[in-house]
């Protein structure tokens, strides 16, 4: 999972702050976590945490964003629906919004919602229905007739034209028994468990990647370019609503009930209700029945079912007021710890893994579940043999919740992460005094590919044509087993040309060419590129300012490397330890007689802009957000990334956010980007006013 559970949990319990500049800096971390997860829900495919998480997280920002109106950003999570528009589909306009439903995680919240609308409206009726899992679509008829298919999108604007793979599905009719002249459908393309054990099997046995759960299974195999492939992998499709229709209906049951009768599939065994008790005695039937349904259901659908109350109770910019989601709690069952490993992430961090007898949750099978870190390890107390209990959060990742000690088999022992790296044989450390444990070869083959793309990264080496395939394909032809490696590929250019693993002369001899150009790149490029922990490109700026060489910067003490402005105690003992490795030393042997710059000279007068600090906002047309950082490091200027007192210019792009604002408010310096290049300009002919 690309998204750890540290960060959810650290801003879910941030007090909200009293100031507005703190409040700026947790609405836009809550904004950049939220947008992160919508797109790996509704475009990629890949939930990365659960509804409960998302929910919680996302009440947390609707609080702040009451609290500070000004602050709200104009593409806020709160009033955005779902995810984007894909470009491999025709982008279709939404006649009528479809909109998300809001979820509750307890009874409580049913019944106020429920006792709400009845205060309003005494005679109101309510509908229950179980929440299907899939991927919701609109279907248009004109006539009788299936004309259009549409994904969700981004709920409101657009959504993806997908009627050639909607024709695919069999239980959705081509014609209608009934022939209104207009009809829209909004139901749920699903993947029964019968179809995506089927999907899964025939990916395993081809080798390619399977699918996590079958909602994943629907909405990828929906997105399929290819027709023949939909109508191969089986998807099934349940109606919940008609979005708009040239026949009236009094209510949300008549008009599935008639929609049923024309050949459309419907929600099954939707119950009617006229009080609380009763919507919540329809919830827990349909929970109790969840284990034997052929198909995953992701909560229970509460609506309002007469029409013409929910045109009178409205909608927010992303909710119905007339429905909510009740989420059932995740399922959870016992098995038992096979074996604890520790396995090694593309960052060097380094895990605990349970590896778990077979059990069946939500509806596939469940034989490992992360640890995270020592500390989940010592708290659980979870051993090799011990009978433990397991759920999926959200029904998505598997999680031991509690180890059953009653069970536990005699001369069990604690479990501890290895001393050293289990790929390389390193050594292993928690790096910062955090919980993670970190893998400390800069040449382990388990991070070598992530170490290789950093290493050429715009912030580090900026070798271009270095990217993630290229990393990939030069470790997998045995090319490359050290990032000093690089530098000897001249050697080997023939054969790469030969095979062609990242292309032909061309694109082999620029390559090459920019591995030769960045032997001269400036010394704090190089030490960014080597990856410390803890150490980015300007901790690497204060080092080489303060020490411009690199035999010499590996030989400082920590006590003297602490002294460094901008050096904590902690990044002084990350750099000093990282020095001391064999590994480090042979790797700048190596690089050092490959021909790379190992010193630097230091010129304060060549830094007019030292111990400044600006703050970069807005769109730059003339230069790029890292070119126009670098231009101000190389001028001595420190560059940060939110406003403050100490801040001594904000430079302000197209489109700026409300670090601009924030700059006003404190009578600190702006510059627009005319005024900007004439500034830099200024300063680089010697100007020092």
């Amino acid at each position: 999972m690309d998204l750890n559970r540290d960060r959810i949990q650290s801003l879910l319990t941030t007090d909200n702050p009293g100031d507005r500049e703190s409040a700026s800096i947790l609405i836009g971390q809550l904004t950049q976590l939220l947008r992160e997860l919508n797109h790996a829900y509704y475009n990629l495919d890949r939930p990365l945490t659960s509804d409960e998480m998302y929910d919680r997280l996302l009440r947390k920002l609707e609080l702040l964003e009451d609290e500070w109106p000004e602050l709200t950003l104009r593409d806020s999570p709160t009033a955005v629906v779902g995810g984007e528009v894909s470009s491999k589909f025709t982008p279709v306009p939404h006649r009528f919004p479809m909109l998300s439903l809001l979820d509750a995680f307890s009874y409580d919240e049913v019944i106020a919602f429920v006792d709400r609308i009845l205060l309003q409206y005494p005679e109101t009726t309510f509908i229950v229905e179980m929440k299907i899992d899939g991927l919701s679509v609109s279907l248009t008829f004109e006539d009788g007739i299936l004309v259009r298919g549409v994904t969700r999108g981004d709920g409101v604007t657009y959504g993806e034209d997908v009627t050639e793979n909607i024709r695919q599905i069999v239980s959705i009719p081509l014609a209608l028994g009934e022939q209104p002249s207009e009809l829209v459908v909004r139901g749920e393309v699903y993947m029964s468990y019968a179809s995506f054990a089927a999907l899964n099997r025939s990916l395993d046995q081809s080798e390619e990647k399977m699918f996590a759960n079958p909602r994943n299974a629907a909405s990828g195999t929906l997105r399929q370019l290819d027709a023949k492939v939909v109508r191969d992998r089986a998807l099934s499709f349940f109606a919940f609503e008609i979005q708009h229709s040239s026949k009236i209906f009094a209510s949300d049951y008549e008009s599935l009930a008639w929609l049923l009768s024309t050949g459309v599939p419907v929600i099954p065994d939707i119950a009617k209700c006229r009080s609380a008790d009763e919507v919540i005695e329809a919830i827990e039937s349909i929970g109790r029945k969840r284990d034997e349904l052929p198909f995953q259901i992701d909560g229970a659908v509460v609506k309002v079912d007469e029409l013409h109350p929910r045109d009178l109770i409205g909608a927010t910019s992303k909710f119905p007021r007339w429905a909510i989601a009740y989420k059932y709690p995740p399922e959870q069952k016992e098995t038992v710890v096979l074996d604890i490993s520790a396995q090694v992430g593309r960052t060097g961090r380094i895990t605990p893994l349970a590896h778990l007898a077979p059990v069946n949750l939500a509806g596939s099978t469940v034989q490992r579940a992360t640890l995270h870190n020592q500390s989940i390890v010592d708290q659980l107390d979870v051993r090799i043999g011990d009978t433990v209990l397991v759920q999926k959060d959200g029904d998505i990742i598997p999680g031991i919740l509690k180890v059953n000690i009653d069970k536990r088999p005699p001369k069990t022992e604690r479990y501890v992460l290895p001393s050293t790296c289990p790929a390389c044989g390193s050594e292993t450390e928690y790096v910062g005094g955090g919980a993670d444990l970190y893998c400390t070869g800069i040449d382990c083959p388990a991070q070598l590919v992530r170490h290789l793309i950093y290493f050429a990264s715009k912030d580090a080496m900026d070798i271009a044509g270095l990217g993630e395939k290229v990393s990939e394909a030069l470790y997998q032809g045995g090319y490359v087993r050290s990032i000093a490696d690089l530098y000897r590929l001249h050697e080997k250019r023939d054969a790469l040309v030969e095979e062609g693993i990242i292309g032909r002369d061309r694109s082999v001899d620029a390559l090459l060419s920019e591995l030769e150009r960045s032997k001269t790149a400036p010394l704090e490029r190089i030490l960014t590129g080597f990856g410390i922990p803890l150490v980015g490109r300007q901790t690497a700026q204060a080092l080489v300012n303060a020490i411009p060489d690199l035999r010499r910067l590996a030989a400082t003490d920590e006590e003297t490397l602490a002294s460094i402005k901008d050096i904590g105690p902690a990044t002084a003992h990350s750099i000093s330890h990282w020095f001391s490795l064999p590994q480090s030393e042979q790797l700048l042997d190596r690089l050092e007689k490959s021909g790379l710059q190992m010193t630097a000279e230091k010129t304060e007068l060549d830094k007019p802009l030292d111990g400044q600090t600006f703050v970069l906002t807005g769109t730059l047309n003339t230069m790029t957000r890292n070119e126009a950082r670098a231009a101000l490091e190389k001028l001595g200027a420190h560059v940060a990334g939110s406003v403050s007192s100490r801040t001594s210019v904000v430079v302000v792009g197209d489109n700026p956010g409300s670090k601009a604002d924030r700059a006003q408010e404190l009578g600190i310096r702006r510059l627009d980007e005319e005024a900007f290049i004439d500034f830099l300009a200024s300063h680089n002919d010697g100007d020092q006013s």
